[in-house]
């Protein structure tokens, strides 16, 4: 059995950054949804090379551009990301001792900060989160993959540590700056932008 999956869930692109509809058109948020989502790919492939990166998608377009960097893929049958990833640790289960669910669009994650995310001990039944800068949950690792009900959605940090909790699964809290922010508002948007000078 396998140590780790990475699993990252990504949506059709011309559907998803819809919270930016105010000021990219159609066009623009499909294309920093995909950039996005082959930056944090390329991200994995340099910096853990020794572990499968398996994405959970319904989109031939997305499931193309993973394929071309080497990713598995598990088509999206369910409809909505709890029900997805629910889906993506059934599939990981007979295989892998976890998963580590990253979201596909992360600003600017750093090698440093995901090394000490997978540092974290998670013997037994066991989650770890690297909460969003909003209360939300930009990572999560499952030990089992099954371990808990996945509860994705406003304030997921929270709802995950109460899964935890009525799993009897341990639970540690990983506040790492790079994993804090993703790109679904205007804020993030700019805050992006500031960083590296353009999308």
């Amino acid at each position: 059995m396998k140590e780790l999956l990475f699993v990252i869930p990504m949506k059709d692109p011309l559907i998803g950054k819809s919270r930016l509809s105010s000021v990219l058109p159609a066009p623009a948020r499909a294309r920093l949804a995909m950039a996005l989502f082959r930056q944090v790919l390329g991200f994995l492939h340099r910096n853990q090379p020794d572990h499968d990166v398996l994405v959970v998608t319904g989109s031939k377009d997305v499931a193309k551009a993973a394929t071309e960097q080497g990713a598995l893929i598990l088509k999206e049958t369910a409809t909505g990301l709890n029900k997805a990833l629910s889906q993506a640790a059934l599939w990981a289960k007979p295989n892998y001792q976890s998963i580590c669910i990253l979201p596909a669009d992360l600003a600017d994650p750093e090698a440093a900060d995901l090394a000490q995310l997978l540092h974290y001990p998670r013997e037994g039944r066991a989650i770890t989160i690297a909460p969003s800068q909003d209360g939300g949950t930009n990572c999560l690792i499952a030990s089992p993959p099954d371990v808990i009900a996945f509860r994705y959605g406003p304030g997921s940090c929270l709802a995950h540590q109460k899964e935890a909790e009525k799993c009897n699964a341990a639970c540690t809290i990983a506040p790492l700056s790079s994993f804090a922010y993703d790109i679904d508002t205007n804020a993030d948007l700019h805050r992006l932008q500031w960083k590296a000078g353009k999308i």
